[in-house]
């Protein structure tokens, strides 16, 4: 009975092992779906938000990608933040909720980074 526990368990980790690739897609898929949504309902009702959002997520990025692999900072996301907001704030938008900051900046990494 043990042994049979035992090959009952190696089949079961065996199969999350394998379906683990899948359910990422899933879950990248999602994620991107997710962010283009959000960011199109941006674009339709602010587009000059979405311009400058488009900006600064950028702009947040290459500053992010060029301080980490000078070893300036350690969290890329949370300094590409404060670029992001800063740079909002002086241009006026310092209204933007940090979620919408988030999404712009993952849609940034992704466009990117698509790999």
């Amino acid at each position: 009975m043990e042994q049979f526990i035992d090959l009952l368990q190696k089949f079961a980790f065996e199969l999350a092992v394998l379906a683990l690739p899948i359910i990422s897609g899933f879950v990248i898929a999602a994620l991107r779906a997710l962010v283009k949504k959000w960011l199109g309902e941006l674009e339709a009702s602010k587009p000059k938000l979405y311009w400058y959002l488009d900006e600064a997520a950028e702009l947040a990025v290459a500053a992010a990608e060029k301080m980490s692999a000078s070893e300036f900072i350690d969290e890329k996301k949370q300094y590409a933040l404060e670029i992001m907001q800063s740079w909002l704030d002086a241009h006026g938008w310092d209204e933007v909720d940090i979620e919408l900051l988030e999404a712009a900046l993952e849609a940034e990494v992704l466009r990117q980074f698509p790999k």
